[in-house]
């Protein structure tokens, strides 16, 4: 049984978490690799978002740097993982995740496959894998590619092609390979094989239990104080999935209280005395993008989001809004859209801001006009 807890307030909370998450000071490019690997992963849904997710914790990073890392050095690998979704984290990890993450996302996902009937049970398609990988034996495929190799076609062959693929990354057999199309828009994925596109490690795959400890060990240390079910939001497991994981590291933590909340939240034991730390948070800003790691962290979001502004972010049909991060708060949206040669800029504050506050969102478009190249026309419409 754990002693009674120690009671921090929601800004130390909140002031740990942005350190963990590179948000307090951007870091030196020659680090950027680490950084991904800090914050567990950059969400890959749509090329902007995961470029900006780095580019608000890098400084002096290229634009180039996320594509020739992917596609060149391959030490960052992008496949489904948590929440199924698209995610970027270094090469050397995947295995750790796919360890963690293969029977509960599988789960999922053969309970969402089979009740839909797109397939008839959760074994249905593993006949298949093995003429998946003979076609991408040589070489990695787009998916029309990989169509007209498996000689299917039509769209309901494309649809069943594209959750084929999408089962077999879960499974840890392919991984995302080449993108075509600007550094900002990727508008077709190649596909490869693991065993082919990533160094053979020679060592032995991972256990799942110690890789699902190995996981929740790590994102206490970059999501902490958190909770089960913070960590069950971000991974994407359920709840009864995720516990046995904290268990396994229950040696490793220490139970704290956040000051007006009623959950108790773990951290790992070795980051207590920064946790407890009484520096405030320095004054800046960052725009994050949609489906930035910060926002999609945890469950209970009210150390960085006021409840009343909830909707303002999390918008229908599953959408995240970019965030305006002020203060170690989000205290507004954005977006960005091209229009022509220029690119329009509209930023919407949830309040009204100083002067200084006006002064130090400019600094920030100026040095996003510096990292994208693009001519940005910037307007706040509050």
């Amino acid at each position: 049984m754990r002693e009674s807890s120690i009671e921090i307030d929601l800004e130390a909370a909140a002031r740990f978490t942005l350190e963990r998450q590179h948000l307090l000071e951007r870091t030196p490019p020659d680090h950027a690799i680490a950084v991904v690997d800090d914050i567990m992963g950059l969400n890959a849904q749509g090329a902007l978002n995961f470029q900006f997710s780095l580019w608000n914790r890098v400084s002096e990073l290229s634009r180039d740097f996320i594509p020739q890392a992917l596609f060149e050095e391959r030490s960052l690998v992008r496949s489904w993982l948590m929440r199924d979704t698209v995610h970027i984290i270094p090469a050397s990890r995947l295995e750790l995740y796919r360890a963690a993450l293969k029977r509960p996302l599988m789960n999922e996902w053969n309970r969402w496959t089979v009740k839909t009937g797109k397939k008839e049970s959760p074994e249905a398609w593993e006949p298949l894998y093995p003429q998946v990988l003979e076609r991408l034996e040589k070489r990695p495929l787009t998916m029309n590619e990989l169509l007209e190799e498996m000689g299917w076609s039509g769209q309901d062959d494309k649809g069943n092609l594209s959750r084929l693929v999408r089962e077999m990354s879960h499974q840890g057999l392919l991984c995302h390979a080449a993108s075509s199309g600007p550094w900002y828009h990727n508008t077709e994925h190649a596909f490869a094989r693991v065993d082919r596109w990533l160094p053979s490690s020679a060592e032995d795959p991972p256990e799942e239990g110690k890789s699902l400890g190995e996981l929740a060990r790590r994102y206490l240390r970059s999501y902490g104080p958190a909770t089960v079910s913070d960590f069950s939001y971000w991974s994407g497991m359920r709840v009864r999935d995720a516990r046995p994981a904290f268990e396994a590291i229950s040696d490793m933590t220490e139970e704290v209280s956040i000051s007006g909340q009623r959950r108790k939240y773990l951290v790992l034991k070795e980051d207590m005395a920064q946790l407890c730390g009484t520096e405030d948070l320095s004054t800046h800003v960052r725009l994050l993008p949609q489906f930035d790691a910060l926002v999609m962290g945890h469950r209970d979001k009210t150390r960085f989001i006021d409840p009343s502004h909830k909707s303002d972010i999390f918008l229908p049909r599953a959408g995240i809004a970019a965030t305006i991060l002020l203060d170690g708060m989000v205290t507004g949206v954005w977006k960005i859209r091209k229009h022509k040669k220029n690119w329009r800029l509209e930023l919407s504050p949830f309040r009204n801001l100083s002067e200084e506050e006006h002064g130090a969102i400019n600094l920030e478009v100026e040095s996003l006009h510096y990292f994208t190249g693009f001519e940005i026309n910037a307007l706040i419409t509050r």
